[in-house]
Formats: structure tokens, sequence, C-alpha cells
């Protein structure tokens, strides 16, 4: 058995499974688990949400140390399913390390959920939202065309920018110029009820809840992370959304 390739691939399903949206404590249990059952002697795995760290002792004695560096995180439940899965598959049938890269290669490439879910997503949390906080018909439909632009511009920044300061920045500012445009306009007439309903798209309230969980689970460093990043991106609607109405409030 190639020890040192085996334990590549499981970090690398580590780093998906926390790419994908998974909790530090779910990926350390699933790599201790595919480490046991393998037959390491002992294991040692450390898992922050920027970086893995794994240490194996293999039965003739040798030890290992493999680190991941992990720059961005997102949130992909449909991949994280299948990661779970091939983590199972792995404990139960521990397959080789040729195998166990062909089996992960083949999660990775599967064909992405189509855009429009994304769209049609984005479309229902911005008109229940601006309903639920009273806005009238045609608000709504600003809400939705606005909800649409969020959805766009969340998906092109996701490519280069991985800072959520300026990507929640500029979808909060261009937003909010819409929606400011909307009304000067007449076609809106409660600019204030639609932003607070669409920016509801772009809070961060899973970051945070996981990071409350990392605290009750004692994983103190990887908590203070999400709950930093939460509000770095709260931050950064915070500033779009005032930067436009200081700017084109006065000129309007």
């Amino acid at each position: 058995m190639d020890y040192k390739r085996l334990l590549k691939n499981i970090l690398n399903i580590g780093m998906e499974m926390l790419r994908a949206g998974a909790e530090v404590g779910r990926v350390e249990d699933s790599m201790y688990r595919m480490c046991e059952s393998y037959g390491f002697k002992h294991s040692d795995v450390w898992v922050i949400y920027s970086n893995i760290q794994a240490t194996v002792e293999t039965e003739d004695g040798d030890i290992i140390t493999q680190i991941r560096h992990i720059p961005t995180t997102s949130i992909n439940f449909d991949k994280l399913d299948y990661l779970n899965n091939l983590s199972r598959c792995i404990c139960a049938t521990t397959p080789p390390p040729e195998e166990v890269k062909r089996m992960l290669h083949e999660v990775l490439n599967r064909n992405p959920q189509p855009a429009y879910l994304e769209y049609l997503a984005g479309i229902l949390g911005g008109a229940g939202f601006g309903v639920f906080f009273n806005c009238g018909f045609t608000d709504t439909v600003v809400a939705v065309m606005a909800s649409v632009i969020i959805v766009f511009l969340g998906r092109r920044l996701s490519r280069n920018e991985n800072n959520p300061l300026i990507s929640n920045f500029i979808q909060s500012f261009i937003v909010e110029t819409f929606i400011i445009l909307s009304v000067y306009v007449g076609f809106a007439n409660k600019s204030g009820d639609i932003t607070v309903g669409v920016v509801m798209l772009l809070i961060s309230a899973l970051g945070f809840t996981n990071g409350i969980s990392d605290f009750m689970h004692r994983e103190t460093l990887a908590g203070i992370l999400n709950i930093s990043n939460s509000i770095i991106g709260a931050a950064g609607i915070a500033f779009g959304i005032a930067s436009a109405i200081l700017l084109f409030k006065g000129v309007l």
C-alpha cells in the first residue's frame, strides 16, 4: 500500500468537503474514520477553514505528515452530499489509492446543478422577503429584479474575488443603486423595504450559525474564523448600501 498517496487522497477529500461547506468537526471525523479503516496505528488530524494537517503512523512504524491550504470555501451541499457518500464508501471498501483518486475525480467532475436553480432560489428569496417586509406589487417586482442582479454578480465575482468584504460591497452597491433609480423614476415606492428584503440574500447567517456551533464543539479557532468572515461580509453590505445612498440620493 502506498500510504503517502493514500494520505494525499484522504486530505484531498477533506479539502473538497471544506470547500463545499462542511463543518470542521464533520471533516475531522470523516478523515479519522478513513485513516482508521486503512489500519493506521495512530492518526492526528487538525482542521480549520483555511488549513488541514494530518499525521499518521503506518503499521511499519513510518510517520507521514501532509498539509493542505484551503484558500476559499463556499456552499455546495449537492457536492458535499456526494463527498460524504464517498467517504463512507471508502471506509466500507478500503479501495487502493488509485481507485480513491478516480472516485474523487468522478465526484468533482459531475455535471453542476443548472444555473436556473440558483436564479430561481434567489428570485423566491428576494420576493418572499420583500413581501414579508411589506413591499407592494411594484416593489416586489423590483425586489425580484434586484435578486437576479445579486445572483448574477455573485456567480461572476466568485470566480475571481474571494474577499467577502469586497464582493458584498460590489453587489450591495450596485443593487442599492438599482433600487434608488427604480424609486426615482417612479416604478417603486419603498426603497427601504426593498433593500431590507433583498439584502437578506447576502447576509451570511449560515456562517455565523456554524461559528456558534464550532464554539459549542470546542473548535474555538474555527468558530472565530467563521464568525469573523460573517462580520466582514456584513460590513461589506453596510458599506455598499451606505455608499450608494450617500452618492446617488444626493445627486438625484
